[in-house]
């Protein structure tokens, strides 16, 4: 049987032992949380060094001198001289070409409705490199003000001398305009380039007149000229036949042309029965 000291004795041997075990635990988890703080504190003062010196670093580069633009070179041109855009970004030598925004040349590119984009390059120390796309030309047209290109979808600008025109617009119609250059989308689409010479506004609404290479005179709505001009083919030969002395067809009646007089009248033209200028045919 197991006396009392005896218990005593071994509880008192087992703590003398742990002791130092316990202490030398204590000892290491100190140790690692001191280099721990140790190492947090190095990175936090490097980490402020480098944003010290980044931006010191930064207010050189935006200040200094040695990055001002000197060179401007503009690549991309086919068919337009590179003489007048370069004129209009000549004045952006001295900036400064690590902040230069894109916006400041986009400001100046825009006077340019051929362009359809373009994109910089910053080749340091100070040469700027303006990369640019033409717009495709559908064709030209000309104008009291002179012959222009058109790309189709809203944009017009001169052409360069020289340029063929493929259609004449009358006066007060705007190349730029949408419903000009849907209609004369249309008639590209129909092969109608020397069939169709010109076209003019309509006296009356948002009508077109085609003049027509045959003496015809026709009166199209810019919305459904195809079908206006199927319609027209159809009901060509009964107007030639019938009514040899009208040259202008109202192409925007629904199921029928209508025979305009030889001399155009005042008031809005209605659709006439058939042996007094209109027809049911189309």
């Amino acid at each position: 049987m197991t006396r009392p000291e005896d218990v005593v004795r071994a509880l008192l041997r087992a703590r003398g032992t742990s002791r130092p075990a316990v202490t030398r635990l204590q000892k290491e988890r100190r140790r690692r949380s001191l280099r721990r703080a140790f190492f947090f504190v190095l990175v936090v003062a490097g980490l402020s060094g480098l944003t010290a010196a980044g931006g010191r670093g930064w207010i050189l580069l935006r200040e200094d001198s040695a990055f001002a633009i000197r060179d401007i070179q503009l690549v991309g041109l086919n068919r337009h001289a590179p003489a007048e855009v370069l004129s209009a970004l000549r004045d952006l030598k001295g900036r400064n070409l690590v902040v230069l925004p894109p916006e400041e040349v986009a400001r100046r590119l825009s006077a340019f409705p051929w362009l359809k984009g373009f994109l910089c390059r910053k080749h340091l120390p100070g040469t700027l490199l303006v990369e640019v796309e033409e717009r495709e030309t559908l064709c030209a047209v000309r104008t009291p003000e002179g012959t222009f290109e058109i790309d189709g979808t809203g944009f017009a600008w001169k052409a360069p001398p020289g340029t063929g025109a493929h259609f004449a617009l009358g006066p007060g119609l705007d190349p730029s305009q949408p419903q000009v250059q849907r209609v004369l989308v249309d008639l590209l689409r129909l092969g109608l380039h020397g069939q169709v010479l010109s076209l003019e506004a309509e006296k009356r609404g948002s009508a077109f007149a085609l003049k027509c290479a045959d003496g015809w005179t026709l009166v199209a709505s810019p919305e459904d000229l195809p079908a206006e001009w199927e319609r027209f083919q159809r009901a060509r030969g009964w107007a030639e036949k019938y009514a040899p002395d009208r040259r202008t067809a109202d192409l925007r009646w629904p199921g029928k042309i209508v025979l305009r007089p030889p001399e155009p009248e005042s008031a809005h033209t209605a659709p006439a029965p058939a042996g007094e200028g209109g027809t049911d045919h189309g």
